[in-house]
């Protein structure tokens, strides 16, 4: 059974206002009032400057720091676009420092900002016993056309990097599922392609589906969740999630929203972590990572708390 054994994040020491932010992308002043009453959003991290091999190295040092005796066998880079580097070449720059090691390295994109939850299912048949894996994830926000979903949610800046494996840990990994609507596969980037049309009336059921159909599968009920912790695409269609799917408002952890916006893939580790530094979980606990991604897939995993956090 994976366990997760650690967690480090990093962000770019720069901050941006929603104001500002929706200067810089445009926004009508209406637009602003949506993001900012409605969804829930405040402020990002974000820094033009800096590339996104250091902010993703800031979190792995201290994470390998703390955890000496581990040597990863297997890394993942998870992100969203395709490619985060020069296109076509062997490997990122990002995992060339663990390839140079000999240590098994490759990307994960295709469920975009769900692929980190699903990269724990991954890991769970990769490592042998003894075997630890790492998980990477995190990109920039890099462009306009990048930074806002219209309408929907705007990107912030992070990296979590996650030591998973099956030694005992902090997280138990109870169950992963994963559920794709396909329809909404195509995306090239071009402005002109209408890949979202739909997708706004069937992400909700689509959302709500995929999280009853995680509880079944898990055989619990909502009320047995101390926690979700979500992707941060915005507050209010976490609410409708909620009171469609039987949770409760207390049962979302929503902070992420207003501190640090929608971080790519991140969002879940960067919410469960925030949550264990800030004494919200106890053992025995269980949690529900949710992530949805365009494409679409939605990843949900179960886990456990092993030890007590508060």
């Amino acid at each position: 059974m994976l366990n997760i054994l650690d967690i480090a994040l990093a962000f770019p020491a720069r901050t941006e206002q929603l104001p500002d932010v929706a200067d810089s992308l445009g926004l009508s002043r209406n637009q602003t009032r949506m993001f900012d009453r409605f969804f829930g959003f405040d402020r990002f991290h974000h820094d033009e400057t800096e590339a996104q091999q250091p902010l993703i190295e800031a979190a792995v040092a201290p994470l390998l720091a703390r955890n000496g005796d581990a040597r990863p066998s297997h890394v993942a880079h998870c992100h969203t676009l395709p490619s985060t580097g020069v296109f076509a070449a062997a490997t990122s720059d990002i995992l060339a420092p663990f390839r140079d090691q000999g240590q098994e390295v490759f990307s994960a994109t295709m469920n975009h900002c769900a692929t980190g939850i699903t990269m724990l299912d991954t890991m769970s048949c990769l490592l042998d016993e003894g075997e630890t894996g790492l998980i990477l994830i995190g990109e920039k926000a890099f462009h306009p056309d990048i930074r806002l979903i219209e309408n929907t949610t705007i990107m912030g800046e992070g990296a979590a990097a996650v030591l998973v494996g099956h030694a005992p840990g902090r997280y138990r990994l109870r169950g992963c599922l994963t559920r794709h609507a396909p329809q909404f596969w195509q995306n090239t980037g071009h402005h002109d392609e209408a890949y979202l049309d739909g997708f706004e009336a069937a992400y909700l059921p689509f959302a709500c589906d995929t999280l009853r159909a995680a509880l079944t599968h898990f055989g619990i009920a909502p009320a047995a969740l101390r926690l979700v912790l979500p992707h941060n695409v915005n507050l209010t269609s976490w609410l409708q999630i909620a009171q469609e799917t039987g949770l409760a408002r207390d049962q979302l952890w929503l902070k992420g929203i207003g501190r640090v916006g929608h971080c790519f893939g991140a969002d879940p580790f960067i919410n469960l972590a925030t949550a264990e530094a800030e004494g919200a979980l106890a053992a025995g606990d269980l949690l529900l990572l949710v992530s949805i991604g365009l494409g679409a897939t939605a990843s949900c995993a179960l886990l456990e708390v092993t030890t007590s956090h508060t």
